[in-house]
């Protein structure tokens, strides 16, 4: 709560820091997939682009994660592309960060559902019970935008097989 985790303080500290077993019972995992579209090069506010502040998203989530969590990042254009597949955060958070900071607008379409699709297949090497998954997109005028709500509502039932995230 102070924040002295993993910080110079800690080692000094009077009481442990350790993780206790409630806490690894709720770890999570977390699937990010990023739309790297052509309109994703856009221009915004300060300079920046509309992927430079999907990818900022990302790190800023990344960073909240704790590290016993697992985090999935994808970038998506006409098809997805796993820039960090399914992994523990431990001390990975720099190298994770790093990755997604260098993905980039390449092209291609809006292909919201496609996106969906891969984060789900991501989270579906995880063993937590809790899974989330957050899509970065400006997706007004997306190609293919599939039955984005069939498929949320079929990840939330968790059927096909039961426990498993939908195809």
């Amino acid at each position: 709560v102070g924040g002295y985790f993993r910080s110079p303080l800690d080692p000094v500290l009077p009481v442990s820091m350790e993780l206790r077993e409630e806490q690894r019972k709720l770890a999570m995992a977390l699937a990010i997939a990023l739309d790297r579209s052509g309109s994703m090069a856009a221009p915004v506010a300060g300079g920046r682009t509309k992927m430079d502040l999907a990818n900022l998203g990302t790190v800023a989530a990344i960073e909240m994660l704790g590290p016993l969590d697992e985090v999935a990042v994808l970038a998506v254009d006409s098809s997805p592309h796993v820039v960090v597949p399914l992994t523990v955060v431990g001390d990975r958070r720099p190298e994770i960060a790093a990755k997604t900071l260098r993905i980039d607008s390449g092209g291609g379409g809006i292909y919201t559902d496609t996106a969906l699709k891969a984060a789900g297949e991501e989270l579906d090497r995880s063993a937590r019970a809790t899974r989330h998954i957050v899509l970065f997109a400006d997706a007004a005028d997306a190609e293919e935008p599939g039955d984005y709500i069939a498929r949320i509502e079929a990840f939330v039932r968790r059927v096909d097989p039961p426990g498993r995230w939908p195809g």
